[in-house]
């Protein structure tokens, strides 16, 4: 059991997590960013451009943004197929509302789609960083340093 497991779960860890969740997807935000400017450029000439860029973005990069999350956010024991489908649940609702705000806002309205691609990710980053930390990664299931985490897979390896 690590220290992280016996710490009691209060509002400093919270805090300290939601940093790192940051951090984290400031990271996580390049890569889905990189994705959406490159979409955006192929899909030239269809009604809903900025909407169909932003939902193929999100859902690509929402399987890198998992393990990230799991492995240097919340440093969770939860199950990899467990926390996935639970993060990938969080994630679509999160990607219905977000999309349909691009489309109306963007696609619709006329607003420029990277001021509403930035928006989005405001608004619904927040949002993200609570259901995940207490519904895909909870407390209950244990915590893992990242160190531990390489000295097992490279111990599996090697079995």
């Amino acid at each position: 059991m690590t220290g992280d497991q016996k710490e009691a779960y209060g509002f400093n860890r919270l805090i300290r997590e939601y940093a790192t969740f940051c951090v984290v997807g400031t990271f996580n935000l390049a890569i889905f960013f990189l994705m959406y400017v490159a979409s955006y450029s192929m899909f030239e000439g269809i009604q809903y451009r900025a909407a169909t860029s932003w939902s193929i973005s999100y859902l690509l990069s929402s399987v890198l943004s998992h393990t990230m999350h799991r492995w240097f956010t919340f440093k969770s024991l939860s199950p990899y197929g467990k926390s996935l489908v639970l993060t990938m649940a969080i994630y679509s609702v999160m990607l219905v509302v977000s999309t349909a705000s691009q489309a109306l806002l963007a696609d619709t309205m006329g607003y420029n789609h990277i001021f509403v691609w930035a928006l989005n990710t405001l608004a619904f980053g927040f949002a993200s960083f609570i259901a995940l930390r207490f519904v895909a990664f909870p407390a209950s299931d244990g915590s893992i340093s990242v160190r531990e985490r390489m000295e097992q897979a490279r111990f599996r390896r090697r079995s």
